[in-house]
């Protein structure tokens, strides 16, 4: 029998097998903008797309990596006396000396992080057994409860390990709880298709509605993504989508009208639409993670959300039942809330 994730191969992108569980950022509680009500939010690492004004870039890599936080580091050089293979090495600065990282020989074994005692390092994705998860998740039921919350896996794309995301969305459904889930849908649909009666909610983004642009700006293709959407609205699968507003990117009226005939057909079987601005939040993530190079929307200005106002009433105007700027759904306003609810 196949796994899931041998299947992953749209776009060019071919993966092994993975059955492993992967590493995890952060469980962040009292979310109140992935998906409706107050919801605990599970972000797993690893992510096929390269949104280069992503705001979780330390979602983007597999593999454990470090922050770095230069302003706390009281250069006593701990973290250099452990390190084996000279990432963690001490230089000159003008204010005398700092331990600094040497990204390509840092093997992740997170010595460093255990003896700073100033918190200058932090370990940037940690392993979870699944017990740890679901406890955790547990613990916000009466939250849930009251505002038509639940738990939402996102990442990176939990797609990266559908195996491990249908084992948790089930313990979670076994425990009374709405799961959601946030991802780019980039895998082929026989991956996705065992999802469906695990994953109450879909919060599925799209980054652009043209291709060649989506192709070398996203760094993959835009048909493959586009086709598991409809095939997930035709399944009568809970669906809101969500429209990231990048400067420069898709926020042309030409963009906007392409999203509005996209989405017309389908409105009446859409559960909302978020459009997303584009903010400055996750800016100085890249600093952190060594990456400040390869950011390359420093200095861009936030897209106020007024402009964004005829967007949204044209979105409305085609039918869909639900539309709003930021993502903040409310409470126990969306529809299909209770675990294994279909339209």
């Amino acid at each position: 029998m196949e796994t899931f994730a041998a299947n992953l191969d749209a776009g060019g992108l071919a993966r092994e097998a993975d059955k492993s569980i992967p590493l995890i950022t952060e469980i962040q509680r009292f979310c109140l903008q992935d998906g409706p009500g107050i919801r605990t939010t599970i972000f797993m690492k690893g992510c096929p797309l390269h949104c280069p004004w992503c705001h979780n870039p330390e979602t983007q890599s597999r593999k454990r990596e470090i922050y770095f936080y230069a302003d706390k580091c009281t250069g006593c050089g701990r973290c250099a006396q452990v390190c084996t293979t000279g990432a963690s090495r001490i230089v000159k600065n003008a204010g005398g000396q700092i331990c600094a990282v040497d990204r390509s020989k840092c093997l992740g074994c997170m010595k460093c992080v255990e003896v700073c005692l100033s918190e200058a390092r932090g370990a940037v994705g940690r392993e979870h057994s699944m017990e740890e998860i679901v406890k955790e998740a547990v613990a916000d039921l009466p939250f849930f409860k009251q505002s038509g919350g639940g738990v939402t896996l996102s990442g990176g794309d939990p797609l990266l390990f559908p195996e491990f995301s249908l084992r948790l969305a089930s313990r979670l459904k076994r425990e009374g709880i709405h799961v959601g889930m946030e991802t780019s849908c980039f895998a082929p649909w026989k991956v996705i298709l065992p999802l469906l009666g695990a994953i109450d909610l879909f919060l599925v983004d799209i980054k652009s509605m043209d291709a060649e642009k989506h192709q070398s700006v996203v760094g993959f293709p835009l048909e493959p993504i586009l086709k598991n959407i409809r095939a997930l609205i035709m399944s009568e699968a809970n669906v809101r989508l969500h429209l990231p507003i990048v400067p420069g990117f898709n926020n042309s009226s030409d963009d906007f009208q392409a999203y509005v005939e996209f989405l017309r057909p389908f409105s009446g079987r859409l559960t909302g639409v978020d459009i997303l601005p584009y903010h400055v939040y996750g800016e100085r993530k890249y600093e952190f993670l060594g990456r400040k190079e390869t950011y390359r929307y420093k200095g861009i200005k936030e897209i106020p959300p007024r402009e964004l106002v005829p967007f949204a009433k044209a979105l409305a105007e085609c039918g869909i039942i639900q539309v709003s700027i930021g993502g903040m759904v409310g409470m126990g306003t969306q529809r299909g809330l209770k675990p294994g609810e279909r339209r």
